[in-house]
């Protein structure tokens, strides 16, 4: 229970921050963020740790950011995500993650996605994964990716909707 109390007390002091933060960044009336780059999403998984210990079914709540001034490659974006997950074991297994995300399309609606960063809290350590996407539309894709981190293994089914 400490742990979620301490993923609340750093989400509720983000969010605070933000809000007085933002303003003294923004010029002149622009937000400092664009709506049009950001997305919401969620997704289920199937989470494994090496040891005695079963499969368990987890969630996972997150944002992304689309960095334009960042796409170094032709056909290839990239993106930060920051969002918090339950692995669904009995035991506290909650953590929050941020990584940064490249992405592109083999052909059509059809893609690929690389994630690198960092998950804190039960399972705190670097944080990779691969995948491939499925755009519905312009607005709603679906990902099926594996996630690897120092203790636990996701395959990963996520929902992404851009704003």
């Amino acid at each position: 229970m400490r742990i979620k109390n301490k993923l609340l007390a750093i989400l509720a002091v983000s969010l605070i921050s933000a809000n007085y933060i933002t303003p003294a960044f923004a010029a002149k009336g622009k937000p400092l963020l664009d709506k049009g780059k950001l997305s919401i999403g969620a997704g289920v998984s199937n989470n494994s740790v090496s040891g005695p210990a079963d499969d368990e079914i987890g969630y996972q709540f997150f944002a992304a950011y689309d960095l334009v001034a960042v796409n170094l490659i032709e056909g290839v974006e990239s993106s930060v995500e920051f969002g918090v997950m339950d692995y669904g074991y009995e035991k506290e297994s909650t953590g929050i993650w941020g990584t940064y995300v490249i992405d592109g399309k083999f052909s059509g609606q059809f893609g690929w996605l690389a994630r690198l960063g960092l998950d804190i809290g039960d399972d705190s350590g670097l944080m990779v994964g691969a995948g491939i996407g499925f755009d519905f539309t312009q607005r709603v894709s679906t990902r099926l990716e594996y996630v690897v981190r120092d203790e636990v293994d996701s395959i990963q089914l996520n929902f992404l909707y851009r704003l």
